[in-house]
């Protein structure tokens, strides 16, 4: 009986292991999936919170962190700050006076990313994680433009109808910025505006850094970034169109930085000679300055010898003169 007690109690113990396995297991896939792709809202500073609709009217406050759904937009105040986490490490921290839709995360790509629609008055942070071996996908979409963003460290800001990209920590091909037709490519220590009518001017970045400080932004890379990563700044170029292209559509173009001094040249000028003008002045003759010569004047007739009055002596019979 005591026998027969153990063998049913270790059988009852055994299913319910089983159970409590299996359960687990059922969890695990879902819990994993949710992980991969849930955006995490967290208070810095100051009220933030978010809203379902886009004039942000059912605004309800955050005061630690929070699971952001897909069509949730992300909203500071005044004086405020934030950041979303995203399922692959990336960072996004919103200024004061920000408000951002940021969409579903995809990471059945080898491109993993998500696009972040970015409302008027917004200034943010990007640090975007580039994954081993391959590039992330993340598109910032303003009024004006869409910058597509493949891992970096960069600013981005959309106010008064002006949007404005720059990069902190960018290798060459880590940040475009597309403005209508065209495209542009940024790299470390250069920003790019672009108004409402489409104008793009670029420069150093530390010409806008200051607006993004005073809205609560890091302008520094991060510990261990990539704060060498491309070049110097300078004009940016429009990676498939010239100026004339620009200039095609509207754009115009204008560089911040001090452009290389040119030589100039001095032109001669080596007129070709018109065998038909008339000279005037004097007349450069072998090294020599001379007066044109005179017009040759006409013989003048010597005076014929007045005729001996009548009864005067010829020559023949003057005394003294060829006498006999």
């Amino acid at each position: 009986m005591q026998r027969h007690f153990t063998v049913s109690s270790g059988l009852r113990l055994g299913f319910a292991s089983l159970l409590v396995f299996g359960l687990i297991a059922s969890v695990l896939p879902r819990a994993t999936q949710a992980a991969d792709t849930t955006k995490q809202l967290q208070r810095l500073r100051g009220d933030i919170g978010y809203a379902t609709l886009k004039d942000l009217s059912d605004y309800k406050a955050v005061f630690g962190k929070l699971e952001l759904p897909d069509p949730d937009y992300a909203v500071t105040h005044a004086k405020s700050a934030a950041q979303i986490a995203m399922p692959d490490s990336s960072l996004i921290e919103l200024g004061e006076n920000t408000s951002v839709l940021v969409g579903a995360f995809d990471n059945t790509t080898a491109s993993p990313g998500a696009t972040i629609t970015v409302n008027d008055g917004s200034r943010l942070r990007f640090e975007i994680k580039r994954p081993a071996g391959g590039v992330a996908n993340y598109r910032f979409v303003t009024a004006t433009s869409q910058v597509a963003v493949r891992g970096t460290v960069g600013l981005l800001a959309f106010v008064n109808g002006v949007t404005t990209v720059g990069c902190v920590a960018c290798a060459a091909d880590s940040v475009v910025v597309q403005v209508g037709s065209q495209t542009f490519a940024l790299v470390t220590g250069q920003f790019l505006t672009v108004s409402a009518l489409g104008a793009v001017t670029t420069g150093a970045l530390g010409a806008v850094t200051g607006a993004f400080a005073g809205a609560g932004v890091s302008v520094t890379p991060s510990v261990g970034g990539a704060a060498a990563a491309g070049a110097a700044a300078g004009a940016v170029v429009p990676i498939a169109a010239g100026a004339a292209a620009a200039a095609a559509v509207g754009i115009a173009v204008t560089s911040q930085s001090s452009p290389t001094p040119q030589p100039t040249a001095t032109a001669t000028s080596n007129p070709t000679p018109n065998p038909n003008a008339t000279p005037t002045g004097t007349v450069n003759l072998t090294g020599s300055t001379r007066a044109p010569a005179a017009a040759p004047r006409a013989p003048v007739a010597a005076p014929l010898p007045a005729p001996n009055p009548p009864g005067a002596p010829g020559p023949s019979n003057v005394p003294g003169k060829f006498g006999r």
